[in-house]
């Protein structure tokens, strides 16, 4: 109980992530995780949400070492390659990630969450479902049965992902967008907002538009 939480990012996802934590210990008195701050490359000294910002992301040693828990909320869409940069950066043993679920969440016995993955308010991850490690689910997002997902992916407020679905690594799914069942979503790769994905999707493509096409690819810097 009170296991303390670093979020690593900003007021965006980090935000998100502490916000859920704050809320199901309130509303549900679920005491098992306290958010002790953030680590943030740009607001060192400040606040972010009213929590401290105790340092950068180069300074995760010192955290390391002491019995923190982590969560990892930066994910820049469109710079999926960057995203992925900073996390292998920070090398975080997979077993010092916390797993957070809000209360309001559906998740099915059957389904695995790999460490450091959150599920907000609402959403719902069916049977069989595979999400890997720290990837973020937000408020009203559905993941079909079957389906699975890499590490490091990120899915929109009010997202739909239909069953028998495999999703790369470090890819998005934003917002509103839905993507139909059986289809492949590449790793690095970004369903636009609102769009309908009824073909694969390739590695670091970004698509957009019912029915989705092409637009350009992600950036590699």
């Amino acid at each position: 109980m009170n296991k303390k939480v670093i979020v690593i990012g900003g007021e965006g996802n980090g935000g998100v992530i502490a916000s859920c934590i704050n809320d199901n210990r309130k509303r549900f008195n679920d005491l098992e995780w306290e958010v002790a701050g953030f680590l943030n490359d740009f607001e060192k000294g400040k606040t972010i949400n009213g929590y401290p910002v105790l340092g950068g992301t180069n300074e995760i040693d010192k955290f390391l070492e002491k019995d923190y828990y982590f969560m990892y909320a930066i994910h820049m869409i469109g710079r999926n390659v960057k995203s992925e940069e900073v996390f292998n950066k920070m090398n975080i043993p997979k077993e010092r990630f916390a797993t957070i679920i809000h209360k309001t969440a559906f998740v099915a016995d059957n389904a695995v969450l790999e460490p450091g993955v959150f599920v907000m308010s609402n959403s719902y991850i069916g049977p069989a479902a595979h999400i890997g490690k720290c990837s973020l689910i937000l408020a009203n997002a559905m993941i079909g049965h079957n389906t699975t997902v890499g590490h490091l992916c990120h899915f929109s407020v009010g997202s739909i992902v239909s069953s028998y679905i495999n999703i790369g690594k470090v890819s998005d799914v934003t917002l509103g967008a839905r993507v139909l069942e059986k289809r492949n979503i590449g790793n690095y790769a970004v369903a636009g907002a609102n769009s309908l994905i009824t073909k694969d999707i390739p590695d670091y493509e970004i698509h957009v538009g019912s029915p989705a096409k092409f637009l350009k690819k992600v950036r590699m810097d």
